[in-house]
C-alpha cells in the first residue's frame, strides 16, 4: 500500500509540473507573462486531477479516509 501511495504522489506531482510547463510552451510565453499564480493554478489543478484518477485506479483509498 505504501508503494502505491508513493506512486500516486510522485506521478501526480510530475504530471502537474509537466502540464504547467507544457501549457507555457504551447502558448509560447514565459512565466513572467503567464503569471506565477496562473502557473501554480495549472500545476495544482492538473496534479489534483491526476491524483484523483490514480487514487481510483491504484485503489489507495486516499479519498475515502
Amino acid at each position: 500500500m505504501r508503494a502505491r501511495r508513493t506512486i500516486v504522489w510522485t506521478i501526480a506531482i510530475l504530471f502537474g509540473a509537466a502540464t504547467a510547463v507544457g501549457t507555457i510552451a504551447f502558448f509560447n510565453t514565459t512565466i513572467d507573462k503567464f503569471s506565477i499564480s496562473n502557473t501554480i493554478l495549472v500545476f495544482l489543478s492538473m496534479g489534483s486531477l491526476a491524483f484523483i484518477w490514480l487514487d481510483f485506479i491504484l485503489r489507495t483509498e486516499y479519498l475515502r479516509n
